[in-house]
């Protein structure tokens, strides 16, 4: 399951801008980043339209246009584990933008002296509008350390080359394990045709048995 980060701070303090400007930064680093904006607003279709009359019976349900896909799933027993794991499994990293209130590891965006007691989880600090004063405090022009840091925690939090979910859910698999599991399916795929890789990491879905 990818390393969960969230961005957050106060409403205008920079979170989107931090990271538009993070995520080519880790992909350059080798990561591949997925990226969640956390909101209180409602965000799925009414009930009265044909996708929401449609969500009260099967989740998750897509809406493809011309211009891309949207997946709207109104199960309400989301949390960012789940998220990841059902919408970014493989992934090395997902950020979260906001969810202060989550218990995460948090960037925090704004000023240190103004962080809520409530809020948990900081592992760093970025403050566009001050200069640094602390450990692990980025301030602009910084970002490229901020990325590194990032990207070490990512690393350092990897610990098998396979992962394992059932109904959402992450299965723990140890690392000798998972080192099994990778080598045998990319063995075996790698006797199959098409246009793939299995070096670059692929995804395998089994069936319930009959």
């Amino acid at each position: 399951m990818p390393f969960i980060l969230a961005v957050s701070g106060f409403k205008d303090s920079g979170k989107t801008t931090l990271c538009e400007k993070l995520m080519p930064l880790l992909r350059e680093r080798g990561l591949d980043v997925g990226y969640v904006k956390r909101t209180h607003e409602e965000v799925l279709s009414p009930s009265g339209t044909d996708s929401g009359l449609l969500a009260q019976i099967a989740a998750p349900v897509a809406l493809w246009g011309s211009d891309g896909l949207r997946v709207e799933d109104g199960r309400k027993d989301m949390d960012p584990g789940r998220l990841a794991a059902l919408y970014f499994p493989g992934r090395h990293l997902l950020l979260i933008e906001g969810g202060k209130e989550l218990t995460l590891p948090k960037i925090w965006v704004g000023d240190p002296e103004s962080i809520p007691e409530e809020v948990v989880g900081v592992v760093a600090f970025y403050d566009r509008d001050n200069p640094c004063r602390k450990e692990r405090h980025f301030c602009a022009g910084r970002e490229e350390e901020l990325a590194d840091l990032v990207s070490s925690m990512v690393r350092k939090a990897e610990t098998s080359p396979a992962e394992i979910y059932s109904h959402g859910k992450r299965i723990p698999v140890k690392s000798f394990v998972g080192e099994f599991i990778a080598g045998g399916v990319s063995g075996m795929l790698g006797s199959l045709k098409g246009d793939f890789d299995p070096e670059d990491g692929v995804s395998v879905h089994i069936r319930a048995l009959p």
